[in-house]
C-alpha cells in the first residue's frame, strides 16, 4: 500500500539509509515519482539504484555489434562491428553523423584520447587505424601484429597506445611516430582485452588462457598474474580509483581482484551465460556487466546485485556509460543498439 503524507515520506527517506540494498531499492521505487521537493535531495546519492529505461533503439546495423564508445560530453556515440565500419551517432536524436571506412575485416575495439580528439580502432585485419574524430578522417594505419588485433587502449596523455592480439602479444606504441616501442610476452593464448590504470602507468590484459596479467608500462615488467577463472576471460575493467579490477569469463562468473595485493576479493555470480562486457560507473559505486540478453548492475560496496535490465535478443557484446552515469548504451549479436536512460 502506498505511504501517503509527511509521515510516510519520512519513513521512506529513512529506509534509504537501511543497510540492506533491497530495502533501499524498494524505498527508492516508492519515492521516485513523489512531488515533494525534499525527495530529489534525498535520492541524489542513490543514482545507482535509479530506474534505467530503454528509451531508444538504433537498428541501422546489419551485422553484430562488437564495440561502443561515448564521447566524454555524452553527445556522440561511436559503434562498430562485424562489417568493419565505424558509425557516429548523435545520441540525443539517434541521427547518423558519419560512417568511417578503412578496415577490411571486423573491428574489435575502440579507444579515444579526449585531449587530442583522436580515435583508435583495432581489427581482425591485423591493423590499428588512427582517426581524427572532428573531421572523421583517417590519419594513419599501424601494423606489426601477426595475428588479428583484439583490443586497444590509449594512455591519458595520448602519448602511448597499447594493443593486444591473437598472436598472444601486447604491443606498446609511440603515438608520435606510429612505431611499436615494446612487445610484452607472457600470455599463452589470444589476448582478448587491454585496459590501463587511471594514471596510465599500468597495463592490464586478459586472455583466452584464463588469466589476467598486469604490467608496468614504462619497463614492461610483469606485476601480477590473476588465476581463478576456469575458462576464457572475455572482458574486464579497472575501477576509476585504480584499486580493483573486475573480470568476466566464459565460465559465467565475475571475479573482483585487488590490484595492490594481487588477491581475489570476491566472485559475483548471477549471469547464466558468458560475461562479455564490463564497465564501472564513473564514481566507482557500480559495476555493469553484460551477458546473454541481460545487463546486471552490481553495488561495489556490498557486492550485491542491484537490478537486471532485459531487452536484447542475444548475447550483448559491448556497453558504454556516459560520464554523468545517466546514459547507458548496449549492443550485441542482435545488431541492435539500445540507449538506456535514468527515468
Amino acid at each position: 500500500m502506498p505511504l501517503y503524507g509527511y509521515a510516510g515520506l519520512e519513513l521512506l527517506i529513512s529506509a534509504l539509509r537501511d543497510p540492506h540494498p533491497k530495502v533501499q531499492l524498494h524505498a527508492l521505487r516508492l519515492l521516485w515519482h513523489r512531488p515533494e521537493p525534499e525527495v530529489r535531495q534525498a535520492i541524489a546519492g542513490f543514482w545507482h539504484y535509479q530506474l534505467w529505461d530503454c528509451q531508444q533503439t538504433l537498428a541501422q546495423h546489419t551485422d553484430p555489434i562488437t564495440a561502443l564508445l561515448l564521447t566524454p560530453d555524452g553527445s556522440t556515440l561511436l559503434s562498430t562491428g562485424v562489417d568493419g565500419k565505424i558509425y557516429a551517432w548523435q545520441i540525443a536524436t539517434g541521427e547518423a553523423l558519419a560512417t568511417l571506412t578503412g578496415h577490411s575485416q571486423m573491428v574489435t575495439a575502440l579507444a579515444l584520447c579526449s585531449h587530442t580528439g583522436t580515435l583508435y580502432s583495432s581489427s581482425r585485419d591485423r591493423s590499428i587505424l588512427v582517426w581524427d574524430l572532428a573531421s572523421y578522417t583517417l590519419r594513419q594505419r599501424l601494423t606489426g601484429h601477426v595475428g588479428y588485433v583484439n583490443s586497444v587502449a590509449v594512455t591519458p596523455d595520448g602519448r602511448q597506445l597499447v594493443s593486444g592480439s591473437q598472436d598472444t602479444t601486447i604491443k606498446i606504441w609511440d603515438v608520435s611516430t606510429g612505431q611499436a616501442i615494446r612487445t610484452l610476452r607472457g600470455h599463452t593464448n589470444l589476448v582478448a582485452g587491454i585496459a590501463l590504470s587511471p594514471d596510465g602507468q599500468m597495463i592490464a590484459s586478459c586472455s583466452y588462457d584464463t588469466t589476467i596479467r598486469t604490467w608496468d608500462i614504462t619497463s614492461g615488467t610483469p606485476i601480477w598474474e590473476f588465476i581463478g577463472h576456469s575458462a576464457r576471460v572475455l572482458a574486464f575493467a579497472i575501477s576509476p580509483d585504480g584499486k580493483i579490477l573486475a573480470s568476466g569469463s566464459l565460465d559465467t562468473r565475475i571475479m573482483i581482484w585487488d590490484l595492490h595485493t594481487g588477491q581475489e576479493v570476491i566472485t559475483l555470480e548471477g549471469h547464466w551465460g558468458w560475461v562479455k562486457a564490463l564497465a564501472f560507473s564513473h564514481d566507482g559505486k557500480v559495476l555493469i556487466s553484460a551477458s546473454y540478453k541481460t545487463i546486471k548492475c552490481w553495488d561495489m560496496t556490498t557486492y550485491t546485485e542491484i537490478t537486471t535490465l532485459s531487452g536484447h535478443k542475444d548475447l550483448i557484446n559491448a556497453i558504454a556509460l556516459s560520464a554523468d552515469n545517466q546514459i547507458l548504451v548496449t549492443g550485441g549479436e542482435d545488431k541492435l543498439i539500445q540507449v538506456w536512460r535514468i527515468t
